[in-house]
């Protein structure tokens, strides 16, 4: 793997990217006016994401965070830009104890969730419906999309580190190498 110039400057325009991406789902309302907004920024990032991407292809990990992008942008589409999450699922993770049925087609906790009935949710396979509990975190929910991110992060972590590794040198000469000389004379 050789680094290309301008990588650096590529990761850290996607880092923004998602950064700015996460903040409009977050905090800008899904409905009216800035709703427009939210989504246009939602679907053009997440694009631009994809295509940055792609400029690290050579690395597996790669693939595998693009093939997440697609996972979760599936189910995301078809609810306007937010992940559905169904409230069942929500419910017996005790994740958000402060959610309620009275929260049903709203955003959770200022996050890309909307809360929904299993039966109004499109691509339900692929939506935030896996509970997992880490120490110190605590219990949250998550897609198959974000599972495929987070491998294809680790990938590419690995292959950084093992490629970037220094292998350990050869002897300059060996016994019977050209150059090579006998201590026996």
């Amino acid at each position: 793997m050789v680094r290309r110039a301008g990588d650096s400057v590529v990761l850290a325009l996607a880092a923004a990217i998602f950064v700015a991406q996460q903040l409009a789902i977050s905090n800008l309302d899904p409905d009216g006016g800035t709703g427009v907004v939210r989504k246009v920024l939602f679907f053009s990032t997440t694009f631009v994401l994809a295509v940055l991407v792609l400029r690290f292809r050579r690395f597996w990990g790669a693939w595998l965070i693009g093939a997440g992008i697609l996972l979760n942008l599936l189910p995301m589409a078809a609810h306007g830009g937010s992940m559905p999450i169904d409230y069942a699922v929500l419910e017996r993770s005790g994740a958000f104890p402060e959610v309620t049925l009275a929260d049903l087609g709203e955003q959770t906790n200022h996050g890309k969730d909307v809360v929904l009935q299993r039966d109004d949710i499109h691509f339900f396979p692929l939506s935030d419906r896996y509970v997992v509990t880490l120490p110190v975190y605590g219990a949250n929910i998550y897609s198959l999309g974000d599972f495929v991110l987070f491998a294809g992060l680790g990938v590419v972590l690995i292959q950084a580190i093992v490629v970037n590794v220094p292998r350990s040198r050869r002897p300059a000469a060996s016994v019977g190498a050209p150059g090579a000389t006998d201590m026996l004379g």
